[in-house]
């Protein structure tokens, strides 16, 4: 498979979570919270390690909180596309992230481009 990314990717493990809605039996909807860990992130994806399959496609809000100083961020995402990671019931996932209103996309992206500044110039 091609590499059809157009940011360059960090790995990076930080906590995410992942809030779904789904149909219950009764016709009416459940917001659900997945608890997630990131593998790798860029001003656009996260590539995502998770216990639950998620529909492709699914366009969703996910809270991705960094460690250190520099905060929590809301993004608003769609799953492009999800795999078993081998390890029975975890998937890997893509996400590509919006830049959507109310959401913090401004400044996960300055937090993105100072990180892999504060890397190109490490030795």
């Amino acid at each position: 498979m091609a590499d059809q990314r157009s940011h360059k990717r960090q790995s990076r493990k930080e906590d995410a979570y992942l809030e779904v809605t789904i149909d219950d039996a009764e016709g009416g909807y459940i917001q659900k919270v997945i608890a997630c860990e990131t593998v790798d992130l860029s001003q656009r994806g996260l590539k995502i390690y998770m216990s639950e399959p998620v529909e492709q496609g699914l366009i969703s809000e996910i809270l991705v909180e960094i460690s250190g100083e520099q905060g929590r961020f809301f993004l608003t995402t769609e799953v492009k596309w999800i795999s078993p990671t081998g390890d029975d019931g975890w998937y890997f996932a893509g996400f590509e992230i919006f830049d959507a209103e109310n959401t913090d996309f401004e400044s996960w992206s300055r937090m993105v481009d100072q990180r892999a500044e504060r890397e190109r110039k490490e030795p």
